[in-house]
Order: C-alpha cells, then structure tokens, then sequence
C-alpha cells in the first residue's frame, strides 16, 4: 500500500525548493533548469523506477545490516527508497553524485531520513570493497567501462542492483540497451538473481541484480 503522506511530505518539499531555485534566479544565481530536474526527480516514473529496485531488491539482501553506495544518487529518491525498505539504523546508506548540487538539495528533500549524502564521482573511488551492495540507477548515463570497473572494485560477495533503460531520445543516454537480458550479459556477472522489466509510458526499464 503506498503511503500517501510520505509521499505527499516529499512533493511538497520539492515544490518548496523549486520557490527556492526561482527566488535565487532573482539574485543572479541562473540555475532555473534545476527546477524541471526537481519535477522530473520526483515525477512517478522516477518514483516507480526506484521503489520497484528497492522492494525487488529487499527480497534478496536477506539482512537488516550493511552499507550500501548509490552511484549517481541525483537529489536522493533511490536512497530514500532503500531507506523506506530498510528502516533501522544498522543499515548504512551513502548517495553519492558528482554533482555538488545534487547533494545540497538531497538533504533538503531527505535529510531527515538518516541517509549520508556526499558529492564523489564513482570513478575516483579506488576501494568499494567496504559496500555491501552498489546500487546504480543511472546506468544509461555511463559508459561500459565504468560499469566494470564498480564491479571489479567491489566485494566479491557484495551486490549490485543496476538499472538501464532503452530510451536513447536524450543525449546524455550513452549507455542504452534493447533488452534486459542482453543487458544483463553485458555485465560479466558471477551470479544473477533477477532480471526484470517495468515497462513505463513511452520506455522500458531494465534491472539486473546479482554478484
């Protein structure tokens, strides 16, 4: 059942902060695109996208501790969603983006959720070994190379949850695949638990968890 005043805390604080983007256009700090990043942040795609990892996700961890990394966190929804799945304070979780922007405004929609949210580009993380999971949802935006290079880093035992899509409209998409299998192939995993699909409005998404 979906919780209606979480959600409803959250929107309003993106319209909240939207106001604030728009005040700060008036004194000379012209960012005013970041306001449809917020909408689209939050719009139900990005909403459904998120929870499905999340819930998918939570039937295989199997555990209430651990630390978790979100590559390419943006303003923080898959942490919150992780968040919302693993409540307790055993449960470590970092959203990072190199987008310094990007954490400044995690914290005004989800500082209250106990989640760390930090300004770092995965590729200049040398060590991923102390993750229990990684946790990728911006697979379409990265280039192949660095898909492997998160996984060679990380624990052997640790998972990921990666996400794609195959909507290749946008410019910034340099990392599309037709299918969620083939997707899953290009991943040289070890062991794969789930590869799913949700189809959305006009694009599918394609998920791939495993080790």
């Amino acid at each position: 059942m979906r919780n209606w005043k979480l959600e409803s805390k959250i929107l309003s604080r993106a319209l909240k902060l939207s106001e604030k983007v728009y005040d700060e256009s008036m004194y000379g700090v012209d960012d005013l695109y970041r306001i449809k990043d917020i909408v689209h942040s939050v719009d139900q795609n990005h909403w459904d996208s998120k929870k499905w990892l999340a819930d998918e996700f939570h039937k295989f961890y199997g555990f209430h501790t651990g630390k978790f990394y979100v590559v390419g966190g943006w303003y923080g929804m898959m942490a919150y969603q992780l968040r919302l799945k693993w409540p307790g304070s055993r449960m470590n979780i970092i959203s990072a983006d190199c987008d310094p922007i990007c954490e400044e405004y995690a914290w005004e929609l989800f500082g209250d959720y106990d989640i760390d949210f930090r300004t770092k580009d995965i590729n200049e993380e040398e060590d991923l070994s102390p993750y229990s999971a990684i946790i990728n949802t911006s697979c379409e935006h990265m280039e192949q190379e660095d898909l492997h290079a998160i996984i060679k880093k990380k624990d052997p035992q640790a998972w990921i949850a990666f996400q794609t899509n195959n909507y290749k409209d946008l410019n910034s998409h340099i990392n599309c695949w037709p299918t969620a299998q083939l997707f899953a192939e290009s991943l040289n995993l070890k062991w794969v638990a789930c590869v799913k699909t949700l189809k959305l409005n006009d694009f599918n998404r394609f998920m791939v968890i495993g080790k």
